[in-house]
């Protein structure tokens, strides 16, 4: 069917937004923030617990960081009525988690027009007989198997042929995603276009001054701290950068504490640290929200990032686009992502990590030309460009010609 001559509205995965913000909770944010502007798109909703949603929805979730919000009720108005609105509203359809509810998903198509693309950020896509785009942030879970939840990956795996099947086209989020699919999933390169993530306007230097009540609010001296942020899980080898850390002189360590950010996950993940919390060496904050994560990422005398497998690496790119000193992997796709911004080492090798940690504590120098080559390098990522890539994938999903 020629859709050439159809708005572009979008159906966009949301899933990641009903709990606490990670990275892919991060990408979706800053999708529908474009969207919301684009004067390329006619309309867009939010697809989050098997219902669509509107831009105030989503305001509601960005407000409210930590306890999810049972979905809205829809309010009687159609899809077809938004899109002569312009941007859409608020809507409501049937869940289409289950193959069941095809039968609605093809009535919904009927009504909004092929012309709707649903784009997944999340790998797994709810069942949609419409055009279908799938972002693929990472395979950690075929990479290592034992850092992951049995649960978790039984079922990535179950529903994954259908989400191959399903989909028009792949989105990596890195070139080495990007190889990784072909060699692990056997995607065609040709059905798979990178488009690279980046940091929010939200991340950007800050004076002591601007930082000040957050550090006070955690007990932090200015550049007098190292500090990481992700889930704790164990792909993220928070073992090995406090062991590392440990490794550092005693004097060194009193006086500049490790502080990570970050809500449980799963997994054996920094046990027996009892001694070294008691002593204020380790600081563990658990979930911290955006505007604060800005603070103390600027104003740390590092970030440290040594995780084992990511996909692309977004706190990277956030501490660097904050200008914090970065210690970063140099292998999977932090290694790409971190490029000359930042001090690349091994993952496996503390001493490596001991001391990239203790020259950018120790050197101002140094710590001053990593914090402006991490500028440079973030300035290098943006949303505008990486929409502008994902326009295209759209326009082709549904088979026309991209335009702006």
């Amino acid at each position: 069917m020629d859709t050439s001559n159809e708005p572009l509205t979008v159906l966009l995965g949301a899933d990641s937004l009903l709990s606490q913000r990670s990275g892919i909770g991060r990408l979706t944010v800053e999708i529908a923030r474009q969207l919301d502007i684009s004067p390329a798109v006619d309309g867009f909703a939010l697809l989050a617990g098997g219902r669509s949603h509107s831009r105030e929805w989503l305001q509601g979730r960005l407000s409210q960081t930590c306890q999810p919000l049972a979905p809205l009720a829809g309010c009687g108005i159609s899809f077809r009525q938004m899109l002569h609105r312009g941007k859409l509203e608020l809507g409501e359809f049937s869940p289409l988690r289950h193959a069941r509810n095809r039968l609605r998903a093809r009535s919904l198509r009927r009504e909004v027009g092929s012309a709707m693309v649903y784009h997944e950020p999340n790998m797994i896509p709810y069942p949609y007989d419409g055009p279908t785009v799938v972002t693929v942030n990472d395979l950690a879970w075929r990479a290592s198997p034992e850092m992951h939840p049995p649960e978790r990956i039984r079922w990535i795996e179950r529903n994954l042929p259908r989400a191959m099947r399903d989909a028009a086209s792949f989105v990596a989020v890195s070139d080495f995603t990007a190889r990784e699919m072909n060699r692990e999933l056997g995607i065609d390169p040709a059905r798979i276009r990178v488009v690279r993530e980046a940091a929010s306007a939200l991340f950007q230097p800050c004076t002591p001054l601007q930082a000040a009540p957050v550090l006070r609010q955690y007990g932090l001296a200015d550049q007098s701290y190292i500090f990481s942020v992700s889930t704790l899980e164990p792909r993220k080898n928070f073992d090995g950068l406090l062991a590392a850390y440990r490794s550092l002189p005693v004097g060194l360590r009193e006086r500049t504490p490790l502080v990570i950010a970050g809500g449980a996950g799963w997994g054996r993940v920094l046990l027996n640290v009892q001694s070294s919390i008691a002593s204020g060496e380790l600081r563990l904050l658990g979930y911290v929200p955006d505007e604060q994560l800005v603070a103390l990422m600027a104003r740390s005398a590092a970030f440290a990032f040594v995780s084992f497998y990511e996909g692309f690496g977004l706190p990277v790119v956030e501490a660097m686009a904050s200008g914090a000193a970065v210690l970063a992997s140099a292998t999977t796709a932090t290694g790409e992502t971190a490029g000359n911004g930042a001090l690349r080492v091994d993952p496996r090798d503390h001493d490596a990590i001991r001391d990239g940690l203790r020259l950018l504590i120790e050197d101002p120098q140094a710590r001053e030309r990593w914090q402006q080559a991490g500028l440079a390098r973030a300035a290098e990522f943006s949303w505008e460009r990486s929409f502008t890539d994902l326009l295209a994938v759209w326009c082709e999903a549904r088979g026309q010609p991209a335009h702006g």
